[in-house]
C-alpha cells in the first residue's frame, strides 16, 4: 500500500508522453528520471505538494504497454494496475504533438472501469496551449500543459484540489525520525528486501539487471517511530556505465545516499565482499551517515554460520569494521525486520554522539594502555577529547606538543571506537587541534 497524505493522484500515460517531466514540475524537483527512452520509468514515484495550503500526493508510473504480455514490462503494467486501485484522482497524460490515439482512449476505458475520477491532461502544448478539439468528445475535464516550460501547471492544480476535495487536516503525518537507504550493487536483492520490508510488491523485482533506476521513498514504521525508507538503483563502477540513464540513476543513488542518515549495504551472501561492494562503502564514508551491512541471500548459503559473518566482511573490508553485520534473506523474511531496526538505532547513535565525560574518558584509557610515537624526541599529551556535533561524525583531539597523529595510531584509536556500544555503525573521523585553539 502506497503510503500517502491528502488524495493520491496517478499519473497514467502511453510512453514518452512526459509523464515524469510533468511530475518533476508539479512536485518542484527532478526527483524521477527523465529520458526519451522508452521505458524509463518502471517503479512507483511519489512526492507530497503543497498547494493553496492543501497536501497532495503525486505518483508517477510507468508507460501504459497494452500489447506487454511477459517479462518486465508486464511487470511494471500489474505494479501499476495493483497501484490504481488506491488512487484517488487519475491524471491521464496525453500528447498535443500526436493528437488524441486509440491507445488512448483504451486507457481511458481501463480507468473507467476501475471506478476512478479522471482528468485527461494534453501535454507538450508548447506552442498552443490550448486543448485540440478532439480531446473535447472524450466526456472528461481536458487541460493542456507544456510540463518542460511550465504552462499550465497553475490551473491543473487549482482544478486538482478542487476535484479532490483536498484538506490541510485530511490526513495527518508525523515527520520521519530517521531516513535509510538501501544500497548495493546490482542484482543483490535489494528491492526484495525492500518489499519484504513493507510485506507487500512495492517495487519491482526481476533478475534483469538495472531494474530499479529511481531513489523510491516510503514510511516505514520502527520501533513506533516512522522512518523513510530509500531503495536505490544497483551501483558500479562509473567503466561499466554506457546508458545515459543508467548514469542518471546512478547520481540518484549517489544522491539519496547523501540525504539518508543511514545506509544499510545489501551484499550478496553467496559471492562476498567484491570491489564494487567497496568502492560503496567508499560513497557512504564520505557522505558521513551510518552503516549497516547485510548479506542477503542467506538461504543459498548452505552451513554456514551467521556468527562468523561479521569477521570475515570485516576482514575482507576492514574499511568497514566499525559497522555492524547480519545475515537476511528476503526471501524466508529471515532477519529482515532486525536490520531496518538496527540501522535505525545506528541512526539515533549518530545524533546523540558521545557525551563529553564518555568521550575524554573512552580515550585517556586507550592512550595510556598504548602511548602515541614520540614527537621530535617528546611524549605526546592528551589535553581534551570531545565530539563535535554534525556529519560526518568528529572528534576533536587537543594534543601537545601539537602536531598530526601518525596514520597508525589513528587507526588504533579508531578500532578502540569501534568496540564501543554507543558508536556501533557510525563512521568516525578524528582531527587534531592545537591547544586553545592555536
Amino acid at each position: 500500500m502506497l503510503h500517502h497524505a491528502g488524495p493520491l493522484i496517478m499519473i497514467l500515460g502511453r510512453p514518452n508522453v512526459g509523464k515524469s517531466t510533468l511530475f518533476n514540475r508539479l512536485v518542484g524537483t527532478r526527483k524521477a528520471v527523465v529520458s526519451s527512452i522508452r521505458g524509463t520509468t518502471r517503479d512507483l514515484i511519489t512526492a507530497t505538494v503543497q498547494w493553496q495550503g492543501q497536501t497532495l500526493t503525486i505518483v508517477d508510473t510507468g508507460g501504459v504497454e497494452l500489447e506487454a504480455r511477459h517479462g518486465l514490462p508486464a511487470a511494471v503494467q500489474r505494479h501499476r494496475d495493483r497501484a490504481l486501485q488506491q488512487a484517488t484522482h487519475v491524471l491521464m497524460i496525453c500528447d498535443a504533438q500526436q493528437g488524441l490515439l486509440p491507445a488512448d482512449e483504451h486507457l481511458l476505458a481501463q480507468v473507467r472501469r476501475q471506478n476512478r475520477p479522471v482528468t485527461v491532461v494534453v501535454n507538450k502544448a508548447d506552442n498552443r496551449p490550448l486543448v485540440p478539439s478532439e480531446f473535447f468528445g472524450l466526456g472528461a475535464e481536458a487541460y493542456a500543459v507544456s510540463a518542460l516550460h511550465g504552462q499550465g501547471i497553475t490551473p491543473l492544480l487549482d482544478h486538482l484540489v478542487k476535484a479532490t476535495g483536498a484538506s490541510a487536516d485530511a490526513v495527518p503525518t508525523q515527520t520521519p525520525v530517521a531516513a535509510v537507504a538501501i544500497v548495493g550493487r546490482q542484482n543483490v536483492g535489494k528491492s526484495s528486501l525492500f518489499n519484504a520490508l513493507l510485506r507487500e510488491e512495492r517495487m519491482l523485482v526481476s533478475e534483469v539487471p538495472g531494474t530499479t533506476r529511481d531513489a523510491v521513498d516510503t514510511i516505514l514504521m520502527v520501533e513506533r517511530q516512522p522512518i523513510r525508507l530509500v531503495d536505490t538503483a544497483g551501483l558500479r563502477h562509473r567503466r561499466k556505465i554506457r546508458d545515459p540513464v543508467d548514469q542518471f540513476a546512478m547520481s540518484r543513488a549517489i544522491a539519496a545516499i547523501r540525504r539518508c542518515d543511514v545506509a544499510l549495504l545489501v551484499l550478496d551472501a553467496p559471492v562476498g565482499v567484491t570491489r564494487d561492494d567497496l568502492r560503496i562503502v567508499s560513497h557512504v564514508r564520505a557522505a558521513g551517515c551510518g552503516l549497516v551491512i547485510v548479506a542477503n541471500k542467506w538461504d543459498l548459503v548452505a552451513k554456514a554460520d551467521p556468527r562468523r559473518l561479521e569477521g570475515t566482511v570485516h576482514q575482507a573490508a576492514p574499511s568497514t569494521r566499525f559497522a555492524p553485520v547480519m545475515a537476511v534473506s528476503a526471501k524466508t523474511g529471515f532477519n529482515v525486520t532486525r536490520s531496518v531496526a538496527l540501522a535505525w538505532q545506528v541512526a539515533q547513535r549518530l545524533r546523540q554522539g558521545l557525551p563529553l565525560a564518555e568521550c575524554e574518558a573512552l580515550f585517556r584509557k586507550a592512550w595510556n594502555r598504548q602511548p602515541p610515537p614520540r614527537t621530535r624526541g617528546r611524549l605526546v599529551q592528551l589535553r581534551a577529547a570531545r565530539w563535535l556535533p554534525g556529519r560526518p561524525a568528529t572528534i576533536e583531539l587537543v594534543v601537545s606538543p601539537a602536531a598530526p597523529l601518525r596514520a597508525s595510531y589513528e587507526q588504533y584509536l579508531l578500532k578502540q571506537l569501534a568496540t564501543q556500544p554507543r558508536l556501533i555503525g557510525v563512521p568516525v573521523r578524528l582531527v587534531v587541534a592545537k591547544p586553545n585553539g592555536r
